[in-house]
């Protein structure tokens, strides 16, 4: 199943990230209504991989973000989008380990974000009209370029490295 289009109804959810009805995909910015979404790192001993969306891409376009994103279909749990997500943008089945959930504020609405992490040797780009390149970046580069060009990665992949980078073992001098 692919990610919703912008006419799917998601789960629209209070300050508690409690369902309290469904919105619009393509309105969950604007609608004032709060939102849930995952975020996967992929790791291996190459560093952590990252996508770079398609210059095609609405939002953030040629930017590099979280090896993998989704928002979560209504009546999907973190995990279940998670799995979904990681075989459809890059065709990984492996085990994922939640890492951590924190708010994000996009436009009008509160965004839900659980990161999870899993490892692989590879992945293959499976939606080029989404995702126009992968590229392992080693922890040093991406500390790096993050603090010297941050307009290069999404708002939502700076905020999910700054909480969670450091725990994570991302941005340490190895």
């Amino acid at each position: 199943m692919p990610a919703p289009a912008d006419s799917a109804l998601i789960d629209a959810v209070d300050s508690h990230d409690e369902v309290i009805g469904s919105v619009p995909r393509g309105a969950a910015t604007t609608s004032g209504a709060g939102f849930r979404t995952v975020h996967v790192f992929v790791r291996n001993g190459r560093g952590l991989l990252l996508q770079r969306l398609a210059p095609s891409r609405e939002r953030h376009a040629g930017r590099w973000g979280s090896s993998v994103a989704g928002y979560l279909h209504s009546g999907e749990t973190y995990l279940e989008a998670a799995e979904r997500r990681q075989r459809e943008e890059l065709g990984l089945n492996g085990p994922l380990r939640e890492v951590g959930k924190t708010l994000f504020r996009e436009a009008d609405a509160t965004k839900f974000v659980t990161l999870f992490e899993t490892e692989a040797r590879g992945a293959t780009v499976r939606e080029p009209e989404h995702i126009s390149e992968l590229r392992w970046w080693t922890d040093r580069e991406l500390a790096s370029m993050v603090a010297s060009a941050p307009e290069r990665f999404t708002p939502t992949f700076q905020q999910l490295y700054a909480e969670f980078g450091a725990e994570r073992g991302i941005g340490s001098s190895t």
